[in-house]
């Protein structure tokens, strides 16, 4: 293989795959318990709703946005689900409700970026801010714990042997993939973050297709809660802090750009399982959160140099 075609294949491979090289070669030398069935079990469970956050935080990133208020709106949705599942709500209203509160939010954040204009970074930080308060009001900051089994079965339950999160998922990852690859939609959001002019230009509603890539995100936040409450049969307002960010640095390890809308969702899947693993293995080895974290800026840093790096 000659240097332009090494080149052409460097260039394609995301970072996030060279992440999870090294993650899973330093944890097989270091510990013992990372490879065991009862830790896969424990690994997958977490990495589930972290990818399906990866998916909607993917089409916001190739439009050019980003979205910070996702992780709260995650302990939002839980909280609401939960208080109703207490009044007596089934497992379908629960589904409607938690969607729907993520939809909510998708449509207040889509409405000031694209209607008003304003800076996506500013939006979404204020409706972190919301969801946080308005989770924070609803339980006086404690958590509702127990539900019925019924509802433990979105995290436990198995169809198939198949883990009920892992077809919720890749469900999700069939949706993303019509959406981007075999829709208008999709090629709106490339095109929103490759040149929105372009897309003003050809007479494209760009306020609307801005506005749906927000509440497409916040339907997966909905659902991604729906999967974190039963998985802990209870729900607190502080469960998923800093989520959104572990989201925002799987689409970039994944090699999604903030710029010429340039990823894809697979990447960020990658992305996800890595900081997954990076997490779990830390955890394994009795590393503190705050190092935890410090470790997940290392990866971004590292995965927008490696971006630079290969032009992109």
């Amino acid at each position: 293989m000659d240097g332009e075609k090494l080149k052409e294949v460097f260039k394609k491979i995301p970072s996030a795959a060279f992440a999870l090289a090294f993650l899973l070669i330093i944890y097989t030398i270091f510990t013992d318990l990372f490879w065991t069935t009862e830790n896969f079990i424990n690994l997958a469970q977490q990495a589930t709703v972290l990818a399906i956050l990866s998916l909607g935080m993917t089409l916001v990133i190739l439009s050019e946005g980003i979205d910070l208020s996702v992780g709260a709106l995650v302990s939002l949705c839980g909280v609401v689900v939960a208080v109703y599942l207490h009044k007596g709500v089934g497992i379908f209203g629960a589904v409607l409700i938690s969607v729907g509160v993520g939809v909510a939010a998708g449509i207040v954040n889509g409405f000031f970026i694209a209607k008003a204009g304003l800076p996506p970074f500013v939006v979404t930080l204020g409706t972190m801010g919301m969801c946080q308060g308005i989770a924070l009001v609803i339980t006086q900051g404690s958590s509702i714990p127990g539900f019925s089994d019924a509802f433990r079965f979105i995290a436990s339950g198995f169809i198939f042997k198949i883990p009920l999160p892992a077809l919720i998922l890749a469900f999700l990852v069939l949706i993303t993939y019509v959406l981007l690859y075999h829709t208008r939609f999709g090629t709106y959001v490339f095109s929103i973050g490759g040149n929105p002019e372009a897309v003003n230009l050809a007479g494209v509603n760009l306020v609307l297709q801005k506005a749906l890539i927000y509440v497409v995100a916040g339907a997966f936040g909905g659902v991604g809660a729906l999967i974190m409450t039963s998985r802990m049969n209870a729900a607190h307002p502080w469960v998923t802090m800093g989520m959104e960010f572990d989201a925002i640095v799987s689409v970039i390890l994944g090699g999604t750009s903030f710029f010429m809308g340039k990823g894809n969702p697979f990447g960020s899947l990658i992305g996800a399982a890595t900081i997954a693993i990076l997490k779990n293995g830390m955890n394994i080895l009795g590393v503190p959160i705050a190092l935890q974290v410090a470790f997940v800026g290392v990866f971004l840093i590292l995965a927008v140099i490696y971006d630079s790096l290969k032009g992109e």
